[in-house]
């Protein structure tokens, strides 16, 4: 029997550990990445073999983009314009009205929105982890795509031991506002409180289990996370306003 190949464009964190998830349940994963990542990938056995999108998009029957948001937009206009019809593309982005909008523009019947809720403060392909998505809820936006590219993409995630649940794209944006973005500020903001104050810096030393969970995020890359929070602007300033207001002591 053939196995199914898909195509993963991005090998860090959520990419690598997809490649790895796949690989395990029996897909041939083709990986594109700078070269020495796709080199590592490679070696480790996390894809069965690297290439160019376009090449990738013309063997493989799916597309995944896993690569920061203004350059998933950017492969998705390159797959717009040379990939196959049957071509079905999905992506991780964590902010899905942008790149959606960007699907229907170019009419992509093939393309759907996905961003799997799973991950950690480290990032790149040495922290990838074939389990990063077991248990876990992995969000789907149809985003116009047809009944056939909606069922492959929701076969995927199931493959990888996430649990698929179809939203539209501003509910999904005002939702992770909520549960992905302001957990991250909130992280940042009292990890540099902490370290501004010229007391409690001396003293991180002595800091109990709940500090260290609540800042375990600030780790995380901030340049990726000041795009993506830049992309989801809108409900991010609605989600701090809702937070600012829940902070009121009287």
């Amino acid at each position: 029997m053939t196995r199914p190949t898909v195509a993963i464009a991005g090998l860090g964190l959520v990419g690598g550990s997809l490649a790895r998830a796949l690989t395990r349940a029996g897909y041939h994963v083709v990986g594109i990445d700078r070269p020495g990542v796709a080199r590592q990938a490679l070696r480790t056995g996390a894809v069965a073999a690297t290439g160019t999108l376009a090449a990738a998009a013309g063997q493989a029957g799916l597309v995944v983009l896993a690569a920061p948001p203004s350059v998933n937009r950017r492969l998705l206009a390159r797959l717009a314009r040379s990939g196959p019809p049957s071509l079905v593309v999905t992506d991780v982005t964590s902010v899905k009205v942008p790149i959606c909008r960007a699907a229907r523009r170019l009419g992509m019947t093939g393309f759907v929105g996905g961003h799997p809720m799973a991950g950690t403060e480290r990032s790149g392909f040495a922290a990838s982890s074939a389990d990063l998505f077991r248990g876990r809820s992995w969000i789907l936006v149809e985003a116009g795509a047809s009944r056939a590219a909606l069922s492959r993409v929701r076969s995927l995630v199931r493959a990888v031991g996430a649990r698929p649940r179809v939203m539209d794209a501003a509910e999904h944006d005002r939702t992770v506002a909520f549960l992905s973005h302001l957990p991250q500020l909130v992280a940042w903001a009292l990890h540099d409180a902490a370290r501004r104050d010229r007391v409690a810096s001396r003293h991180f030393g002595v800091a109990g289990p709940a500090f260290g969970d609540m800042t375990r995020l600030a780790r995380s890359p901030r340049s990726l996370w000041r795009e993506i929070l830049a992309e989801n602007r809108t409900e991010v300033v609605h989600a701090l306003r809702s937070l600012r207001a829940g902070l009121k002591l009287e």
